[in-house]
């Protein structure tokens, strides 16, 4: 018995319900399922570094309500700026990260790019080998 969310074996095609369902599933992986996504990604997505700063401004923000509550202990306020700076550290890190990443020389070949590559090492060959003969003469 065929359902509506199944496609119809004859036309191959899919039912609308199912292709309407199929987009609302891509829609809403949303924040954590980009998150658990950028575990099998190389590089820091976006929701990685949203991740990050929430988690040290809410580190942040507790660290400086401990400190009032403490009459501003030394030890509170030199966690509290050790946590600054680690935060600046991570978001430099993330930056040049990015930068490398963006780079066209760490791009992947293109099979045009491939070929040219393949060209131009066969023609450097081709003028060793004949400098060498040269040399031979």
């Amino acid at each position: 018995m065929v359902t509506k969310d199944q496609s119809d074996s004859s036309s191959g095609e899919i039912s609308p319900e199912r292709q309407e369902h199929d987009l609302n599933e891509k829609e809403q992986t949303g924040f954590f399922g980009m998150l658990v996504k950028s575990v099998f990604e190389p590089g820091a997505n976006a929701a990685v570094v949203m991740a990050m700063n929430l988690c040290f401004f809410f580190l942040l923000l507790t660290l400086f309500g401990l400190a009032v509550l403490t009459q501003w202990n030394k030890h509170v306020l030199s966690l509290l700026g050790v946590t600054a700076l680690l935060w600046a550290s991570m978001m430099w890190f993330v930056l040049e990260l990015t930068k490398v990443q963006t780079r066209p020389d760490n791009m992947p070949p293109n099979s045009l790019d491939l070929d040219s590559t393949l060209a131009s090492e066969s023609t450097i060959s081709e003028n060793i080998a004949l400098e060498e003969k040269r040399k031979d003469r």
